[in-house]
């Protein structure tokens, strides 16, 4: 038995993370890491197989002696165009049912960026009135005399109650970034059961904030790298529970 190493990379020669790496006849399984670097062992003969949503299936078969490191590409697929029908989804306060229910609508905003449909407005927010911590207690203090608005959001709870509404909507869009870019299997090959993967997610931008500035920056791999330190805390967390 052989081990064959390689690493995969898209059209631009961009590295594809978390890609399953598959021997069709002894059924063993990897992934590709950060950089797009892989690992498995397999005989001469063997078929090993490439797969990667969004990407074409790509096979390789080991039947060199000196095949021990090869450069994969994946070619993007071409998308069918058809109607797609977008219904309205009220966040239920529900961590898992609202990030199952964005994530299907999550597919029609893909394919309407692929066709080059303008992406609606940012959804409008009543900007709160600023906190002490903010502010300081001087302008805090001058926020509430001169605006009566102000003053009565914050004697009614109505200002506490909108950055906890917008902090929880800020939570789902991020959950929602990281999933719609990584299949399931990513976590589940982790050891994170599928139920349990945006609690994960969750956990580990409260351990580490940094994940979510990665997101801002649109950096799928630093967020990757992040949340995979994480990944062996939660898993003994899921151990004691």
């Amino acid at each position: 038995q052989q081990t064959v190493y390689g690493k995969i990379t898209d059209e631009e020669q961009h590295p594809i993370p978390a890609t399953l790496v598959m021997n069709m006849k002894t059924g063993f399984q990897a992934y590709s890491d950060l950089e797009g670097n892989f690992s498995i062992n397999g005989n001469f003969g063997d078929e090993i197989r490439f797969v990667r949503k969004g990407y074409e299936r790509v096979s390789l078969l080991f039947n060199n002696e000196n095949q021990r490191y090869v450069s994969i590409t994946l070619y993007r697929v071409a998308v069918a165009i058809e109607e797609v029908k977008i219904e309205q989804v009220k966040l239920t306060g529900n961590l898992e049912t609202d990030s199952r229910n964005l994530t299907k609508i999550d597919k029609a905003e893909i394919l309407n960026a692929e066709i080059g449909v303008p992406k609606p407005p940012e959804k409008p927010r009543e900007t709160p009135p600023p906190t002490v911590k903010q502010v300081g207690v001087l302008r805090y203090a001058l926020s509430n005399v001169m605006n009566f608005n102000n003053l009565y959001k914050n004697i009614s709870g109505d200002a506490r109650r909108m950055r906890t509404q917008y902090r929880y909507e800020d939570l789902q869009d991020n959950i929602l970034w990281i999933r719609k870019r990584l299949d399931d299997d990513y976590f589940t090959e982790a050891g994170i059961p599928e139920k349990k993967i945006s609690e994960f997610i969750a956990f580990s931008f409260h351990e580490n904030p940094q994940i979510v500035t990665a997101i801002k920056a649109k950096n799928l791999t630093k967020a990757m790298f992040l949340m995979e330190e994480k990944m062996p805390i939660y898993l003994e967390r899921l151990k004691v529970k």
